[in-house]
């Protein structure tokens, strides 16, 4: 949709700065708004056997919130703001009364799910690497994807810990490692920068730290 042929829909969307930490969709639950990260980072936290959250994901820029809403489903996860945030929001009611009703919204919102399932495979597929050193240069890569830009603000060391199952001084000496090698560069204390656009260089070697 364009936005001078539907000005009335777009004057439906909201912009708001959300603080770190802040839950912006509850598994099982249903929503009154399709949200779009405009900036910052979130994870995706999943309620399995046992009844405990546990981190799967981390996505950022251009990232739907509440895309099963449309549908009249509940949320698949819980999304937690880790880094400063800001979301563009319009109620649900609009999006099915006006949005919905236009072939070119429907196709961006299955080509967004789309991307997110590929996402999802990515984070998971991480998981499966033996080496730690692996691990975290690829955690970093797809974070600058979710960024879109080699250089990002870095998660804070317990949040990559939390969702690589690892602990906080193993993501921190992993880093710095990467960091030796040239494959990533600190610009400031936040923020970082990675100088290779793969792990290839890590993929095929041998003898690195396997536990957490």
């Amino acid at each position: 949709m364009s936005h001078t042929e539907h000005e009335p829909f777009w004057s439906f969307v909201r912009e708001r700065s959300v603080a770190v930490g802040e839950t912006l969709e509850t598994q099982g639950a249903r929503g009154q708004t399709l949200g779009v990260v405009k900036v910052g980072l979130l994870k995706g936290l999943r309620k399995g056997p046992g009844e405990v959250d546990k981190p799967i994901v981390l996505m950022g820029k251009g990232r739907l919130i509440g895309f099963t809403q449309p549908f009249g489903q509940p949320a698949t996860l819980r999304l937690v703001t880790i880094t400063p945030t800001r979301v563009c929001e319009v109620e649900i009611q609009a999006i099915r009364e006006i949005a919905m009703l236009h072939a070119p919204f429907q196709q961006a919102i299955y080509r967004t799910i789309a991307d997110f399932i590929g996402c999802i495979a990515d984070w998971s597929n991480l998981l499966r690497q033996e080496s730690y050193l692996t691990k975290v240069c690829v955690a970093l890569h797809l974070i600058a994807a979710e960024e879109g830009s080699q250089a990002f603000r870095i998660p804070s060391h317990t949040e990559l810990a939390n969702v690589l199952g690892a602990r906080r001084e193993t993501i921190a000496r992993h880093i710095a490692l990467l960091i030796d090698k040239g494959l990533f560069k600190k610009i400031d204390r936040w923020h970082g920068v990675l100088t290779t656009v793969d792990c290839n260089a890590l993929l095929n070697s041998t003898g690195e730290e396997r536990h957490p």
